[in-house]
């Protein structure tokens, strides 16, 4: 009698293609959405890290193992190339930085980074409708969480008055960020679809903005409010108009009924900060100080110095130099210029504003442009990723017969 089983090599409990699908559809979009929101409910900020490398680093590793084609696209996509030589110019940084910190811990940061672009990648190869969905479905969460923070701030405000948030969330500015990021995403979300998200994008921004507006700080106003003119130039249609002329509205109310929010603080330094950080570039304008390399900016009147120059471009070219700063224009340069490609694609004008909302806060705030997973992935990683991943997407579309 003729043995009629299978060979187990035959029938493989677990093939490639079933991994791939795990990763691409079950495991990445978790931990997107983790990414997403779990700064509102993750307790410890290390642990907020940790979880990125459990849900994206180390599935995107896999799935480029399992799945080479993917690294190929990225290749193929101008944006990731910028970032690949912006990191290593920045790792090539190591050789000269001062930083105190570990150097294999610094140079692993890139790669975290890069680990998002290819997690992204995987995703819209296997779905490209996938990671607009998981952007709407985390600005869902924000706006629970919103809720949330705001109900428990007026119940037990801080005694500042400024509102900081739960979960990892543990300064009113960098708090700012995050909420400034969804309320973007949901006024472009209001003016960029159709009508079955009007009222809820507009509602969804209205809370995101009294959340913004709580923490009492002013960088992700005017971020929002450039964002929102990009926007009318990246869709110029009725409901744009409407929401420059709404924002312009509300900025002179809260400047007529709440002055101080606006004018108490003055400047915070800023200028002052920047002519330092300007003063100490020159003194290595081309290479740069080093990646973290600690910094010391002295201003007049204050017996200690500051270590940021509150200015992401300028963070760039004193820790990279002149050489650094050229290789992060490059890679907004070309995003940008994507997004104005496909700029009649409702996918680019949601991303593109999300860039420039992060373009815009890092003018006054943000020196940490290369870390691991934190608020300021908000303002750079997460829109330049999601733009590049959208190209790939396009691409692979407008190469379909």
């Amino acid at each position: 009698m003729q043995n009629s089983r299978v060979p187990l090599s035959a029938s493989p409990p677990f093939s490639r293609l079933q991994l791939n699908q795990f990763i691409a559809r079950r495991w990445l979009p978790l931990g997107y959405l983790v990414l997403l929101s779990g700064l509102f409910w993750v307790g410890e900020r290390n642990h907020y890290s940790k979880l990125y490398y459990l849900l994206m680093a180390f599935p995107a590793l896999l799935g480029l193992i399992a799945q080479p084609r993917a690294l190929l696209q990225l290749l193929r996509t101008p944006i990731a190339l910028a970032f690949l030589a912006f990191a290593a110019w920045l790792l090539l940084s190591l050789s000269w930085t001062s930083s105190t910190e570990n150097l294999a811990s610094l140079a692993k940061r890139p790669l975290y980074v890069f680990m998002l672009f290819t997690s992204c990648t995987l995703m819209v190869l296997h779905d490209e409708r996938m990671l607009p969905r998981l952007l709407r479905l985390g600005a869902g969460l924000a706006l629970v969480a919103a809720l949330v923070i705001q109900s428990l701030h007026f119940l037990t405000p801080p005694p500042d008055g400024r509102l900081i948030g739960t979960g990892g969330l543990i300064n009113p500015l960098l708090t700012s960020h995050v909420l400034g990021f969804f309320c973007i995403y949901w006024l472009a979300a209001w003016a960029t679809e159709g009508k079955s998200l009007r009222v809820y994008g507009l509602l969804g921004a209205a809370v995101l903005l009294g959340a913004v507006l709580a923490t009492g700080s002013r960088t992700p106003l005017m971020a929002i409010g450039l964002a929102s003119l990009w926007l009318a130039l990246m869709a110029p249609q009725r409901r744009t108009l409407y929401l420059i002329g709404g924002l312009s509205i509300a900025g002179l109310l809260l400047a007529f009924c709440f002055p101080d929010l606006l004018l108490a603080r003055g400047l915070s330094y800023r200028p002052q900060l920047w002519t330092a950080a300007f003063e100490q570039h020159q003194t290595q304008p081309w290479l740069g100080l080093g990646y973290d390399a600690p910094l010391q900016l002295w201003i007049e009147s204050f017996t200690y110095p500051f270590a940021d120059p509150h200015n992401t471009g300028l963070a760039v070219a004193l820790e990279l130099g002149l050489i650094g700063l050229l290789l992060w224009l490059v890679l907004y340069g070309l995003t940008l210029a994507t997004c104005v490609r496909h700029r009649t694609d409702r996918r680019f004008q949601l991303a593109s504003t999300l860039v420039i909302y992060g373009l815009a806060a890092g003018m006054t705030e943000g020196s940490s442009f290369l870390s691991r997973p934190n608020e300021s992935w908000f303002l750079i990683w997460i829109p330049l990723s999601m733009v590049a991943a959208l190209s790939i997407s396009q691409r692979l579309q407008a190469a379909k017969p």
